[in-house]
């Protein structure tokens, strides 16, 4: 699996449970690079940009191997209520969908978040992660 699909809902019970901040849990380690797409049931464009998502994360994990995680943060949205997209936006501190997040985990400063955009283009999204893989290994080689 090149994308691992989660549940806003999940997420949220996972957050409680653990006890975790939000860029703690979806950045655990230092030396990976973290790409958060949080999509919306109902989005076209989260259905357009999908695919293409999905290419993006088999090219740059071959490419990249165990330096990257993929994640699909899913919030649904019943056609009488907005309370979970809403309960995402004040979670997640996103107003548009796809919005699609690169994170990291410095060794001082904890995780971070690297780059934010709302349904950018994925050459876009590729440049910033290469930029970001780039940022995590010159970090690695200043420790060693």
């Amino acid at each position: 699996m090149q994308v691992e699909n989660k549940e806003f809902t999940t997420l949220e019970r996972e957050l409680f449970e653990t006890g975790k901040s939000l860029w703690d849990y979806l950045a655990p380690d230092i030396g990976k690079v973290y790409v958060v797409a949080i999509t919306r049931e109902g989005c076209p464009a989260c259905q357009k940009q999908k695919p293409k998502l999905d290419r993006l994360a088999s090219t740059l994990n071959e490419k990249h191997k165990g330096m990257l995680v993929f994640v699909r943060i899913h919030v649904k949205r019943p056609p009488t209520s907005e309370e979970e997209s809403l309960r995402s936006k004040r979670l997640l501190g996103h107003y548009f969908y796809p919005t699609n997040l690169i994170l990291f985990r410095t060794r001082d400063l904890g995780a971070i978040e690297y780059y934010r955009n709302a349904s950018p283009a994925m050459s876009e999204l590729k440049r910033n992660i290469e930029a970001a893989v780039q940022t995590v290994a010159a970090m690695k080689m200043a420790r060693e």
